[in-house]
C-alpha cells in the first residue's frame, strides 16, 4: 500500500502520529561520509498541502504521480552539487538540505534565506502536474528547519518533523456530496488560468478612486486583473469565474504575487501615479511568497508610498493576527492599507481592527439600497460616519449611473469609485503597458 493511502487520516496539527507512516529514505550521502556531516544542518521542508485532496478528487495514482513530479523537479533544479541531499519523509513531504546551489548555511541575512524559499516555491509550483490525462496544480508550503541527517534520526524525530512542517491551516468547509465535482471543476479553471499566464495573457485594467467634488483629483488607480478572451475560446475566463475558484482551492498566493509584481513594475514606469492592488485574505500573511516584494518595498520607500493594498472584507479571516502582522509590515514601509467591500461580510469591525486601514471602501450594496429608499440613504450616511472613525479616507464604491453620484454627494462622501466614473485624464498609454511580462502561475 502506498504511503499516501496510509496518511489520509492524519489531520493538520490535530495530533501528532505516534509513529511515522514510513521510515525516511536514505539520503544521497553515503554512510561513509556521515562523519563529515554536521550534527544539524539547514534544510528546506517542502510540503504538498493539497496532496490528500488530489487523491480524493482524482485517485491515489494521480496523487502519487504528483508527488513523484515534485520530487523530479527538486532533483532537476536544486541538486546540482555532490553535497546536495534530498529525503522523502512521506509522499507529501520532502527535505532539501542546503547545498552549493541552494544555500542557507553561512547566510546571515534572513531576507536572502526567505527569497531562496520563494524561488523554490515559484519553480516547483509554476506549472500544472500532468499525468494519466489529468492536469492539476499543487498547493505548496515551504520553510527552513535545522535537522539531523535522515540516517541519524529515529522515528519520533521524523514524526516531529512532519508535524512541525505543517502550516497553520486555513479554514475549509467540510466535504459534501458534491465536493469532488466542485473541486475538479475549480481545478480545471485554475489550470486554464495557469496556461493563460504561461502564454502571457494576463492584463490589468485600471479603475480610479476619484474626488466626488473634483474628478481631476485621484486618490489611486485600482488594478483589475483579467484574461482577454481568445477567438477560439468557448467560455470567457473572467475574474468573476477564476477568482472564487482560486480561493476555494487555496491557490490565491501565487496569483496575487504575480499581479502585485506587475503593479510594482507599473509604479516604476509611472513615478507620479498612486496604484492599488487587491489581495485575497488568504494571501495577507508574511510568508516566503512575499520575500522579494517586501524587500523591494522596504528598500524603495518612493514606491511603497504610492502603493495601496486592498484586502476584501467579504471573506472571514482565518488568522486575524497574521493579517495584522502583514498589514503592519506594509504600513511600516509606507504603503496604505484599504479594506474593500466593507460591510458585506462577517468580518466588518474585526477586519478593521486587524488591518487598521488607511482607507475603507464601502460595499456597493449600500449605494444600491440608498437608491431605493430613504432608509437606505440613512444607512449609507450612518456607515460613512462610522467609517470616518476607523480610517482617514472613506470611499463609496458602486457608482454606476449619474444619480448614484448625486446620492453619494448628498450623503457627504469625498471619494467615489465605479464604472460610471472616469478620471479627467484617461491613462491609455499607461494601461497599454500593463500586459504581463512574466510567465507562469508563480
Amino acid at each position: 500500500m502506498s504511503a499516501l493511502l496510509q496518511i489520509t487520516d492524519v489531520p493538520y496539527r490535530a495530533s501528532m502520529p505516534a509513529k511515522p507512516d514510513r521510515l525516511p529514505k536514505v539520503s544521497s550521502l553515503g554512510r561513509s561520509s556521515l562523519s563529515l556531516v554536521p550534527a544539524r544542518r539547514a534544510c528546506a521542508v517542502v510540503l504538498i498541502e493539497n496532496l490528500l485532496q488530489l487523491a480524493q478528487a482524482y485517485g491515489p495514482d494521480f496523487a502519487i504521480s504528483a508527488s513523484r513530479e515534485i520530487r523530479r523537479r527538486l532533483c532537476a533544479r536544486f541538486l546540482t552539487s555532490v553535497k546536495a541531499d534530498l529525503a522523502c519523509l512521506r509522499d507529501d513531504c520532502f527535505l532539501l538540505w542546503s547545498n552549493d546551489s541552494f544555500a542557507r548555511d553561512g547566510c546571515c541575512e534572513e531576507r536572502f534565506a526567505s527569497e531562496q524559499l520563494e524561488t523554490l516555491l515559484s519553480n516547483l509550483g509554476s506549472e500544472p502536474i500532468r499525468a494519466k490525462g489529468i492536469a492539476a496544480l499543487v498547493q505548496l508550503h515551504v520553510n527552513w528547519i535545522d535537522v539531523r541527517s535522515p540516517d541519524q534520526r529515529d522515528r519520533s524525530e521524523v514524526a516531529l518533523s512532519l508535524w512541525t512542517a505543517q502550516p497553520f491551516p486555513d479554514s475549509h468547509d467540510k466535504p459534501t456530496d458534491g465536493w469532488r465535482q466542485l473541486y475538479r471543476a475549480d481545478m480545471d479553471i485554475a489550470v486554464r488560468l495557469s496556461e493563460a499566464l504561461q502564454a502571457e495573457r494576463l492584463a490589468l485594467e485600471w479603475r480610479p478612486v476619484i474626488d466626488a467634488y473634483a474628478s481631476a483629483s485621484t486618490l489611486y488607480w485600482e488594478a483589475r486583473p483579467h484574461i482577454p478572451r481568445q477567438p477560439d475560446e468557448s467560455a470567457s475566463l473572467t475574474p468573476d469565474v477564476f477568482l472564487p475558484c482560486l480561493q476555494r482551492l487555496g491557490l490565491t498566493r501565487a496569483f496575487d504575487r504575480l499581479v502585485a509584481r506587475q503593479v510594482i513594475d507599473a509604479l516604476r514606469q509611472q513615478p507620479l501615479l498612486h496604484l492599488g492592488v487587491r489581495l485575497f485574505a488568504q494571501s495577507a500573511r508574511v510568508d516566503h511568497w512575499w520575500a522579494s516584494l517586501l524587500s523591494i518595498l522596504q528598500s524603495a520607500p518612493e514606491l511603497a508610498s504610492r502603493l495601496t493594498v486592498e484586502i476584501p472584507d467579504g471573506m472571514a479571516f482565518s488568522n486575524l493576527q497574521s493579517v495584522r502582522n502583514f498589514c503592519a509590515r506594509l504600513q511600516s514601509f509606507g504603503c496604505r492599507i484599504a479594506i474593500k467591500d466593507f460591510g458585506s461580510g462577517r468580518g466588518n469591525l474585526a477586519a478593521a481592527q486587524a488591518c487598521r486601514p488607511d482607507i475603507i471602501k464601502l460595499d456597493a450594496s449600500f449605494l444600491r439600497r440608498a437608491r431605493e429608499s430613504e432608509l437606505g440613504g440613512e444607512c449609507l450616511r450612518d456607515m460613512l460616519a462610522l467609517c470616518g472613525h476607523l480610517a482617514a479616507h472613506v470611499v463609496v464604491d458602486g457608482v454606476e449611473r449619474e444619480d448614484d453620484l448625486d446620492i453619494a454627494l448628498d450623503a457627504g462622501v469625498q471619494w467615489v469609485q465605479g464604472y460610471h466614473l472616469r478620471a479627467t485624464e484617461e491613462p491609455s498609454e499607461f494601461g497599454a503597458r500593463m500586459n504581463s511580462t512574466q510567465r507562469g502561475f508563480a
